[in-house]
């Protein structure tokens, strides 16, 4: 399988929100890494961000970081816009900006799940929407949506979050319809993975995390963005409007 090929030699580009870092940052790198021009966008991470294109311009690949709060329908729409006129085109979307937040439900209010729908869900749909009809126009593009395993297995205090993430699966499946046959839409579901925004440095925690899956090891933002890139390359061209669970074997012992 070589997806240098499938992205490098077609000169794609990879827009990856939330491109600064986490999860979001091993895509973009994934991604140039075998030969994707990308957008990295951000939304107050600038130093990061531009740090993560100087990364993907040392392997040889081309990026620009745009800065954009995808949370708002206007901002998606001008985020789009530049990464076209950077590249004249988008071949593959990553939707992995996301915010999360915790509280029991005695003390949920419109405020955070205002917050968590606007940032989680209508980001997604908006720039599917925006990239998908370009995408379709085009004849073909690839549209790869970040869920959670925290949808499976929702904790009381953030039943907001898991809320919009399972949601997130429902959408994959409509935006596969809406734009086939020309566009793919997938998404990803990640388990307990390692980021400076969800960092394991007490032993009893990474213990813990470790013993609640089957590889008894803990999750890397680069064990997502593997998959991701698969995703976005023409390997799984017959996979469409699915949700891959990549967690490491937890959702088979449910300890989560």
């Amino acid at each position: 399988m070589n997806l240098e090929f499938m992205f490098g030699s077609k000169k794609q580009v990879a827009l990856v929100t939330g491109a600064s870092r986490g999860i979001g940052r091993a895509c973009a790198l994934e991604l140039a890494r075998l030969g994707a021009r990308v957008v990295v966008n951000y939304r107050q991470s600038e130093e990061q961000a531009y740090g993560v294109v100087e990364e993907i311009k040392k392997m040889g690949s081309e990026a620009v970081a745009i800065q954009a709060d995808v949370a708002q329908k206007t901002e998606c729409q001008k985020l789009v816009t530049e990464a076209i006129k950077q590249y004249q085109k988008i071949d593959i979307l990553v939707n992995n900006a996301a915010l999360h937040g915790e509280q029991e439900i005695t003390e949920l209010d419109d405020a955070l799940w205002q917050k968590l729908i606007t940032n989680n869900l209508e980001s997604i749909y908006w720039l599917s929407v925006f990239v998908g009809l370009k995408m379709r126009e085009a004849g073909s593009g690839v549209i790869v949506n970040l869920s959670s395993i925290a949808a499976d297995f929702p904790r009381p205090a953030n039943i907001i979050y898991a809320t919009t993430k399972g949601a997130i699966r429902t959408l994959t499946r409509g935006l596969a319809v809406a734009l086939a046959p020309q566009v793919r839409v997938n998404a990803v579901s990640p388990g307990r993975i390692e980021t400076d925004m969800s960092p394991m440095s007490d032993e009893v925690k990474r213990q813990m995390v470790q013993e609640s899956n089957l590889r008894k090891r803990i999750g890397q933002p680069e064990d997502i963005a593997k998959i991701v890139a698969f995703l976005a390359s023409d390997e799984s061209d017959w996979i469409n409007g699915q949700t891959i669970r990549v967690d490491g074997g937890s959702s088979v012992l449910a300890k989560v």
